[in-house]
């Protein structure tokens, strides 16, 4: 059975997985679980994992949204392969539109189903449950972030400060107002930049440098894309095969600087009491995340996904160790 040329089956792994881009649950997921445990409530508690559904499906939302506007406003996504942004190993939906597998209105509406469910289960958990009204600002903050996302990369820092706010205070304040109505506001923040600077400032960086010699083109200004603009060429060296690909020298100082900070900081906040002892536990991915640096120019794609894997591990385990320790 086909839908239009496209067969059922395709139309809905589209529909249902590429478009909404799982891969991230794990950030987003362990984000707003931190802001649960931070506030002294329960991982098994009802409204916990309402919240949990909702913060996911915003998630999703925004992924699909963000596949809509960089195809048919920013047109990111939109041209030949070697004019339009690369297609990830640990994600794709990048090109589903211009393959033909699902239209731009298809892909806005699925965004939208996915925004009515994540806003529609904090409104109403905000109602039946008497929560803070901020349950509901928040979710309509993570609506309208991937609008500011898709900007923002033509500008310098609003493509991270964008991406960095959605998985970061964002999820982490809906899991805290979702078990307490008077959550500790400025740790939970504190906290929150480190899921923000993981997948955001340091992930970007990787995400975005496939894409970099096409999306240049376009106008492109924020900070990622200018890793690649300004890496040194490497004279016969084609990382990927793709024409105008540059050292990775610039790359990895770049996502180990952020790194480096982030573990600092998490040191830092062991020690003002922000978090307990017991999340250090994290700190075993550091090796590993260093290490995966390393095979980035023998082979790109699969280093990316064990730097995103491993980036997901380093949130769960602090998450683990918040709730054993805190």
């Amino acid at each position: 059975m086909k839908i239009g040329t496209v067969p059922l089956g395709v139309k809905l792994k589209a529909w249902f997985w590429t478009l909404e881009r799982f891969f991230a649950t794990p950030f987003f997921g362990a984000a707003l679980f931190i802001g649960v445990a931070l506030s002294g409530g329960s991982m098994t508690s009802l409204t916990t994992w309402l919240a949990f559904i909702a913060g996911i499906s915003l998630m999703c939302a925004g992924h699909c949204h963000n596949s809509f506007l960089d195809y048919s406003w920013t047109g990111l996504d939109k041209g030949e392969v070697e004019d339009r942004s690369a297609e990830k190993s640990y994600c794709g939906g990048q090109n589903l539109i211009e393959a033909g597998v699902v239209s731009s209105r298809e892909c806005a509406f699925v965004g939208l189903v996915w925004d009515a469910i994540g806003i529609g289960i904090l409104v109403w958990m905000t109602i039946h449950f008497h929560l803070s009204v901020m349950m509901i600002y928040l979710a309509i903050m993570s609506a309208i972030i991937p609008i500011a996302y898709s900007a923002g990369k033509f500008t310098t820092w609003g493509h991270e400060l964008s991406l960095g706010i959605s998985c970061g205070p964002l999820p982490v304040l809906i899991g805290a107002f979702a078990v307490n109505p008077s959550p500790p506001v400025i740790n939970l923040l504190l906290v929150s930049i480190i899921p923000a600077a993981i997948l955001s400032f340091a992930g970007l960086a990787i995400d975005e440098f496939p894409d970099a010699l096409a999306n240049l083109k376009k106008g492109v200004k924020s900070l990622p894309y200018k890793v690649w603009q300004y890496s040194t060429i490497e004279i016969g060296i084609i990382p990927g095969g793709i024409e105008g690909s540059k050292s990775m020298e610039t790359l990895r100082w770049y996502v180990t600087g952020w790194l480096l900070m982030v573990f600092i900081y998490h040191v830092f906040l062991i020690n003002i009491g922000v978090l307990a002892p017991m999340t250090g536990i994290a700190f075993i991915t550091l090796p590993m995340l260093l290490a995966s640096q390393v095979f980035l120019k023998a082979n790109f794609d699969k280093a990316a996904v064990w730097i995103v894997a491993l980036g997901a591990a380093y949130l769960i385990l602090l998450l683990a160790g918040q709730i054993i320790g805190g």
